[in-house]
């Protein structure tokens, strides 16, 4: 019930469609129930007086009736199935705006593999369950409805013996969904495993050869292949079970219903045709009821996979506090610190203690000290990366917390530690894709950086592409395109991380004095 629920509202803008494609389901399955009455009148009619315009008249039906069923199963499938590559887009575009939404303490305590699996297998373990388990529940119980409808017309014992198979079918479908559900948990908990292991290790492949942590690596990802392979036979195993025994249930009950079906035409009851009809819809619902262990697997794997998508989804960004000033944006960029203490989610211990300070408009602050003293951590209280902190934080004597966050962020100019590039042109890298700088300012930003001075060794200038992660950059390059990133912006306030650390003296001290004429 509560996987319906949280599924429903991706349904609401394609309802209409939904609704076509449920009709496409019941004239398709009228068109299937049709044709094993159409048999009937004909086999009877063999028995009696028929001629052999009326045969083909009725051997013209039959495939006219298998036609009708053909082109409405096209139709209701081309219709159900394209809404639900329309909700995977939804669903896969609701995580990645939530993502973006969330704030950086949440990635510090998330493996990144396990937030790929969330965003891409289980979307599609949801995405069958809106496509095709749907549509195969209720072509079954619209097959179910005709079929036994017709079936009770033809002989009410035969189809009152049929009915004893269903309360067991219903028991196998119950006990194996539970263990094929826990089983479907499992196995998309390990491979969230690998998918992390395998993105650990591609991300970070120089390290792990230059220590020589291939053999160690490979193990990790041995063991965890392993533990995913284990649990993926387990829930073959649970899955393979079903059909097997639904099989069994449904040759027994064809073989009851030789014998009954056989007494009643011996003594008169009941026609060859009847007997043919009947029997022709008994194995037009058997595969419907086989089906069913598939739906059901489809069912407990999609739910398995939304309870994770869903414990993302749930998970609310940091509240931040709307603007209660009128003061006009944007600021001139006073900061000011008042006894400030902050300790990082699940730390015990504080990253900053009773800091503060007052840094005027248009001055520079530089803050140094050894290694884990907090340098980075008032950055990033100053990004408002982080709340949770003691004391105040002011911004032209305005409380941080009561700015918006996203128009405060348009006043900063932020060089981080690590460079982070994308994999795409060094232009593209520096400007973040917007089109609205000037050829003049995008010199300018470079001549800054001195990343001019790298402009002649790049293949194709500032188009040149990266790779992932800048990887065809050396570090100092892809520092001052960090610094080209944040100055061409002109914000009020530059934070600057240890931005030089990869950079030779010489072209440190020349971005240093371009930074001091900038600023």
């Amino acid at each position: 019930m509560n996987f319906i629920k949280r599924i429903i509202p991706y349904f609401r803008p394609y309802k209409q469609h939904v609704i076509i494609g449920l009709i496409f389901i019941l004239i398709a399955n009228a068109f299937q129930a049709a044709s094993p009455w159409v048999l009937r009148l004909a086999i009877n009619g063999l028995s009696a007086s028929i001629t052999y315009l009326q045969l083909w008249k009725y051997a013209a039906l039959i495939i006219g009736v298998a036609i009708g069923s053909g082109i409405f199963r096209f139709l209701m499938r081309r219709t159900l199935i394209t809404v639900s590559r329309h909700i995977e887009y939804d669903l896969r575009q609701s995580i990645f705006r939530h993502l973006s939404k969330l704030e950086p303490s949440f990635y510090d305590h998330s493996r990144i593999g396990d937030l790929m699996t969330r965003s891409t297998s289980d979307v599609e373990q949801v995405r069958m369950v809106v496509g095709p388990a749907l549509m195969y529940l209720v072509n079954t119980v619209f097959g179910l409805i005709f079929g036994i409808t017709l079936m009770l017309m033809i002989s009410v014992k035969l189809t009152l013996f049929v009915a004893f198979v269903f309360p067991i079918v219903s028991f196998v479908v119950y006990h194996l969904g539970e263990r094929i559900h826990v089983a479907s948990t499992r196995t998309q908990e390990a491979f969230s495993d690998i998918s992390s292991i395998a993105q650990e290790n591609f991300a970070g492949i120089r390290v792990i050869k230059a220590f020589r942590q291939q053999a160690f690596q490979k193990m990790r990802f041995d063991r965890g292949s392993l533990n995913y392979m284990k649990r993926s036979i387990y829930l073959i195993i649970q899955d393979s079970i079903f059909i097997p025994l639904i099989m069994m249930i449904f040759g027994g009950a064809i073989a009851g219903i030789l014998l009954m079906g056989g007494k009643l035409i011996i003594d008169g009851v009941l026609l060859i045709g009847d007997f043919v009809a009947f029997t022709s819809y008994l194995m037009i619902l058997t595969w419907p009821m086989i089906s069913v262990g598939w739906v059901v697997n489809l069912f407990q794997r999609g739910s398995a996979s939304l309870i994770r998508i869903n414990a993302l989804l749930d998970r609310k960004p940091e509240a931040r506090t709307i603007i209660k000033t009128s003061r006009a944006i944007p600021l001139s960029g006073r900061i000011t610190f008042q006894d400030v203490s902050f300790a990082y989610p699940k730390s015990e211990r504080n990253a900053l203690t009773s800091i503060s300070f007052d840094l005027p408009a248009g001055k520079t602050l530089g803050i140094v000290g050894k290694v884990g003293c907090g340098k980075s951590s008032i950055i990033a209280l100053i990004s408002r990366f982080y709340e949770g902190y003691k004391g105040q934080i002011f911004i032209d004597g305005i409380s941080v917390s009561d700015i918006p966050v996203e128009l405060w962020r348009a006043n900063l100019g932020v060089v981080p530690q690590d460079a982070l590039l994308f994999s795409t042109s060094i232009l593209e890298n520096i400007t973040l894709g917007e089109t609205c700088y000037t050829q003049a300012e995008i010199n300018e930003a470079v001549e800054v950086s001195r990343l001019v001075q790298d402009l002649k060794d790049f293949p194709a200038g500032l188009q040149t592409e990266v790779g992932e992660r800048g990887i065809t950059l050396s570090g100092g390059q892809k520092q001052r395109v960090a610094i080209a990133r944040a100055v061409i912006r002109k914000p009020p306030l530059i934070l600057l991380d240890d931005p030089l650390s990869a950079v030779d003296a010489v072209t440190e001290s020349a971005i240093l004095a371009n930074l001091k004429h900038y600023l």
